[in-house]
C-alpha cells in the first residue's frame, strides 16, 4: 500500500485551510456580496413576500421609490409609497400572480418616479418565488426603464405618419396629374366634337330660319286661296278642291305645321345651347387660363349638360345667394361641380330625391372672406368608416364599372390648387352635403391669385 507524497500532503493542507477560512467567514458575507452586485445593476431588482412586502431591493428600486437606501423599503408594501389607487393596482396584479403561479413577463406600464416627480415607462417581469415544498412564498421582480425607447418609438411613429402623409400627397398629386392629362385629351376631343357638331348645326339653323319664313308665306298663300275659293265658278273645280282639302286634312296640317316648326326651333336652340356648354366646359386649360368666373353660370351650364342624368332621379332646387365672382380656372371648377352633381345623383336610390344647390359668402357683404357653394342630396349618406377614404384615388363605393374612384380625388386636388377647401357632412339614410369654399376674385384681377 502506497503512502501519500509530500505534494499531496501539502495540497490537502491548503484545502483544509481554505475550508477553515470559509467556515470562519461572517454569515452575512454572501448577502453583502449579492446586495453589492444587484446595487450596481441599472435595472430595478426586488423581491417581495406573500403579502407583497419588500424583502429585498436594490438602489435603483429605492431611487424610484424616492428613498436613499434599499433598507428603507424592507418590510413595507407599495401603499407606503404610492397613492392608494396605484398601490391597489400593483397589489391586485401581484396577488393574482401569487395565487395562480403564472409569471408576468415583459409587461410595459407607466410608473411615477417618486424621486423626480416624473412619469416614465418600465418593462416589468415578475416571477413567483417557490419554497422547497413547491409553495409560492413570494415573488421576484425586475423592471427596466424603457422611457427613452418609448420616446424614440413615438418619434418614429410620428415620422412614419409624416412620411405616410407625404407619400399620400405625392400619390394624390401623381393621380391628379394622370387624370389631368386624361382630361386634357378628353377636353380636346370633346372640343373637336363640339366644333364639328357646331358647323352643320349652323347651316341647319340657317336653313330652318329660311324654311320657317317660307312656311309663313305658304300659310298666308293658302289662307288667301281659301278665302278666294268661293269665287270659283266651275263647280267641278270647287268639288275637286274640297275633296283634296279633306284628303290631306288641310286644317289640321296647317295647325300641326306651326307646332312642329316651334318644337323644332326649340330643339335646335337646345342643341345649340348644349354644344356651347360643352365647348365652354371642355376647354383645355393651363395656368394662363386663370380668370374670374360666375359660379351661378357654371352651375347652370353643368346642370344643362347633366339634365338627362339627373331629371329621372331627382328634382334640382337652386338656392343661389348674392356672391361675387371667384378667381379660378373655370373649366376645372366645372369639373368639380359636375363630379359633385353626378355623385349626388348616384347617391339617390330608387325613390325620387332632391338635389339642392346653394351658394353664399363667408363674412358679410362689406367684408367677404370667401365664396362657398354646396351640393346636397337626399340619398343614402356615407358610412363613417368610409368617410376618411372618400378623397383617396381609386376608392369608390359604387358597383364595379360604375365609377373610377377619381372624381372626388380630382375635385379635392383642384380645390386645393385654388387655395380653397372642401368639406363634407353626411348622415346615413338622410343624405350628404359637400361644401366647397374658395377665395374671392380681387377687384380687377384677370389672372391667378397671388
Amino acid at each position: 500500500m502506497s503512502t501519500p507524497s509530500n505534494r499531496e500532503t501539502r495540497e490537502e493542507a491548503v484545502r483544509a485551510d481554505d475550508s477553515a477560512e470559509r467556515d470562519d467567514a461572517p454569515p452575512d458575507t454572501q448577502e453583502r456580496v449579492f446586495q453589492a452586485l444587484i446595487d450596481i445593476m441599472p435595472d430595478r431588482i426586488y423581491a417581495k413576500d406573500a403579502q407583497s412586502r419588500f424583502i429585498l431591493a436594490n438602489k435603483a428600486v429605492a431611487r424610484l421609490m424616492g428613498k436613499a437606501h434599499p433598507e428603507e423599503l424592507i418590510g413595507k408594501d407599495d401603499f407606503h409609497f404610492y397613492s392608494k389607487e396605484i398601490a391597489s393596482a400593483y397589489f391586485e396584479v401581484e396577488q393574482a400572480m401569487l395565487r395562480t403561479g403564472e409569471p408576468l413577463i415583459a409587461f410595459e406600464e407607466l410608473v411615477p418616479n417618486l424621486e423626480t416627480g416624473e412619469t416614465g415607462w418600465l418593462q416589468t417581469t415578475k416571477v413567483p418565488l417557490w419554497d422547497a415544498e413547491g409553495r409560492v412564498t413570494g415573488l421576484v421582480g425586475l423592471a427596466r426603464d424603457i422611457t427613452e425607447r418609448k420616446r424614440f418609438e413615438a418619434e418614429l411613429r410620428l415620422r412614419n405618419a409624416e412620411l405616410a402623409e407625404v407619400n399620400q400627397k405625392l400619390s394624390r398629386a401623381q393621380q391628379q396629374l394622370m387624370q389631368s392629362e386624361k382630361l386634357a385629351a378628353i377636353g380636346q376631343l370633346a372640343a373637336g366634337v363640339a366644333h364639328e357638331i357646331n358647323n352643320p348645326l349652323g347651316f341647319i339653323f340657317s336653313n330652318f330660319n329660311t324654311l320657317d319664313a317660307y312656311m309663313t308665306s305658304f300659310h298666308e298663300l293658302i289662307a288667301a286661296f281659301l278665302d278666294a275659293q268661293h269665287l270659283i265658278g266651275d263647280p267641278l273645280v270647287v268639288a275637286r278642291l274640297d275633296s283634296l282639302r279633306k284628303k290631306v286634312d288641310l286644317d289640321d296640317m296647317l295647325g300641326d305645321s306651326r307646332a312642329l316648326m316651334a318644337e323644332t326651333r326649340e330643339g335646335l336652340t337646345r342643341v345649340k345651347k348644349i354644344v356651347q356648354d360643352l365647348k365652354d366646359f371642355s376647354r383645355v386649360d393651363d395656368a394662363s387660363d386663370w380668370g374670374v368666373a360666375d359660379l351661378h353660370r357654371c352651375f347652370d351650364s353643368t346642370l344643362n349638360i347633366l339634365a338627362n342624368e339627373i331629371k329621372y332621379r331627382a328634382d334640382v332646387v337652386k338656392q343661389y345667394g348674392d356672391i361675387p365672382p371667384v378667381a379660378c380656372i373655370e373649366s376645372q371648377m366645372n369639373q368639380v361641380i359636375m363630379n359633385l352633381l353626378i355623385n349626388a345623383a348616384d347617391a339617390i336610390g330608387t325613390e325620387r330625391g332632391t338635389i339642392t344647390v346653394r351658394t353664399g359668402i363667408e363674412g358679410d357683404a362689406n367684408d367677404v372672406q370667401g365664396v362657398w357653394f354646396e351640393v346636397s342630396d337626399t340619398g343614402c349618406g356615407i358610412a363613417q368608416e368610409t368617410l376618411t377614404r372618400i378623397f383617396d384615388p381609386f376608392y369608390t363605393t359604387k358597383p364595379v364599372g360604375k365609377g373610377t374612384g377619381l372624381g372626388l380625388s380630382l375635385s379635392y386636388g383642384i380645390v386645393q390648387a385654388h387655395d380653397g377647401r372642401i368639406d363634407v357632412a353626411t348622415e346615413l339614410g338622410t343624405g350628404t352635403t359637400f361644401r366647397v369654399t374658395l377665395p374671392v376674385a380681387p377687384m380687377g384681377t384677370s389672372g391667378s391669385p397671388g
